[in-house]
């Protein structure tokens, strides 16, 4: 049997050309990709700073005690949204307050308990000074079996003897 060393010799150098392009490509890849997943991370938190920046203007410019800016939330069943809700104390005093979702109608059928889709700190009263304001974000998470249809909330704050700050009503359409 002959071998062709000058044959195999050309071979070998073309697989290893190949395979040093090839994770030259790669790294080019990888690099691209992280690039741009950075650069939507900075535009998420960008445009969260923006969010909130105007639930504050929202505040000051509309003498308002609460600023919820969606009258309407579409949420994919299984998926989530966050609410970014101002708060502004309009009082000579310390406000402490707790945040309250109560759901008012839902659509026929519907079973579980949708207030439960409202995750924040439950437990905890907030407090805020006098004449300052404050942005809190609460996460709506809409269980996977949820029933589609339009659910219809009324979200309160209430202060610590229990008696309504503010209130706004909204509603959460379930797709």
């Amino acid at each position: 049997m002959l071998f062709n060393k000058k044959g195999s010799l050309e071979i070998s150098i073309q697989a290893i050309v190949i395979v040093v392009l090839a994770m030259t490509i790669l790294g080019l890849g990888i690099g691209f990709t992280k690039s741009i997943f950075q650069k939507i991370t900075g535009s998420t938190e960008d445009i969260s700073d923006q969010v909130r920046q105007k639930v504050v203007e929202d505040l000051v410019q509309g003498d308002k005690r609460l600023s919820f800016p969606k009258t309407e939330v579409i949420v994919e069943r299984g998926s989530s949204s966050v609410l970014t809700i101002g708060i502004r104390n309009k009082e000579d005093t310390k406000l402490v307050y707790t945040l309250t979702f109560t759901l008012k109608r839902s659509p026929a059928g519907a079973t579980g308990t949708p207030e439960n889709w409202f995750q924040f700190d439950k437990t905890r009263a907030y407090e805020l000074s006098a004449t300052k304001s404050d942005v809190r974000n609460v996460r709506l998470q809409v269980p996977s079996d949820a029933k589609e249809g339009s659910y219809f909330y009324l979200f309160e704050i209430k202060d610590a003897t229990g008696a309504t700050y503010a209130q706004s009503d909204f509603f959460v359409v379930v797709r």
